[in-house]
């Protein structure tokens, strides 16, 4: 990757795209007094220039975590929705990085084309849910085998390991001043939680962040899906999947953000991809949310029952039978999406 030289430029398009009044952190500074004051911008692109080659990050590294309950049930800790609202000067910093990241990825196709979860530029979700109800389509018409798997990772974004996130910028070539400025401040991520508008922690008692994605800016999805980008490497080069059509390419998975689809011709080749993404995420220490494992197999078209996979670890996966949906991207799925439950539940 290039080396990084901040311009009043650089600063001028961060604050451009920007939201005027998004919640600020501890510096209580909205982005609109910074598209505001234009003269700041010099100011800020040399102190951000300053902070990058001095690795001086100390200024803006703590949030500010609201809790907001999902439901009547207050006294469960699980029951909340942390919500972290970071430094406008630190989100202003890093969408400045986040834009030379993804012009390195970009420029070197280092992102997986299955990966839908921060591409700029794409359709969200529509992208991984039209593909896969082409690939149900075609099973049904052509009365094809296919073995599919639903994967979610437990609290994935809290729990990557900081020594991973620090890899895999060096895998990928990011310029070595970002990285170590990166370091700097993930060595120094904390947060104050507050609690119906009451800050339940004291600024001198701030809670430290040792593991996970410090949330809240939009470095933070690209980081977070780059940590996930050598498992797609993996999947793609094991020769598996499903084939669409004779002489196509094989769809072996689909991602978005932590959401992973598995796709395979035959249950001794779907058996191959789950080891692949078991291994993976032991290597890195991460867990799979087990709670949230479904198969479905498929034979001539129609549903197959069969006993749930054994992994030789201790996670048995549910199999889907019959009329039986797993809830994938917001949609209730079996072979494609279930069109009828999903009108009736709107």
């Amino acid at each position: 990757m290039d080396p990084v030289i901040i311009t009043p430029d650089d600063v001028v398009e961060a604050v451009r795209r920007a939201p005027n009044w998004k919640s600020p952190g501890l510096d209580g500074l909205h982005h609109y007094w910074l598209k505001v004051f234009v003269v700041c911008h010099a100011v800020l692109a040399r102190q951000f220039q300053e902070a990058l080659d001095q690795k001086s990050p100390s200024l803006f590294t703590t949030g500010i975590t609201h809790l907001v309950p999902k439901d009547q049930d207050t006294t469960d800790p699980s029951k909340y929705r942390p919500i972290t609202c970071l430094p406008t000067i630190y989100k202003t910093l890093t969408s400045i990085l986040s834009a030379r990241i993804s012009r390195h990825l970009n420029s070197n196709q280092v992102m997986s084309r299955a990966q839908n979860g921060c591409r700029g530029g794409g359709r969200g979700t529509k992208e991984p849910l039209l593909i896969d109800a082409v690939i149900g389509k075609v099973v049904k018409r052509n009365r094809r085998n296919l073995s599919a798997a639903w994967i979610d990772y437990k609290k994935a974004f809290d729990s990557v390991p900081h020594a991973w996130l620090k890899r895999v910028l060096e895998l990928y070539k990011i310029d070595c001043t970002v990285r170590d400025f990166l370091g700097q401040c993930m060595g120094q991520w904390s947060t104050i939680l507050c609690h119906l508008g009451e800050r339940m922690t004291a600024a001198e008692n701030h809670i430290k962040i040792r593991r996970g994605i410090f949330q809240g800016d939009c470095l933070s999805p690209i980081w977070f899906c780059l940590s996930l980008n050598p498992l797609s490497t993996l999947l793609e080069d094991s020769g598996r999947g499903f084939q669409l059509r004779r002489g196509g390419t094989k769809v072996t998975h689909l991602f978005y953000m932590d959401d992973l689809k598995l796709f395979a011709s035959s249950r001794s080749h779907l058996m191959e991809l789950l080891n692949i993404t078991c291994d993976f995420s032991n290597s890195i220490r991460m867990e799979l949310g087990t709670d949230k494992y479904a198969v479905l197999h498929v034979e001539r078209g129609r549903v197959a029952n069969s006993e749930g996979i054994d992994l030789s670890m201790p996670i048995n996966i549910r199999t889907l039978f019959g009329a039986e949906t797993y809830r994938y991207l917001g949609m209730s799925q079996n072979i494609g999406v279930d069109e009828a439950g999903m009108k009736q539940s709107v």
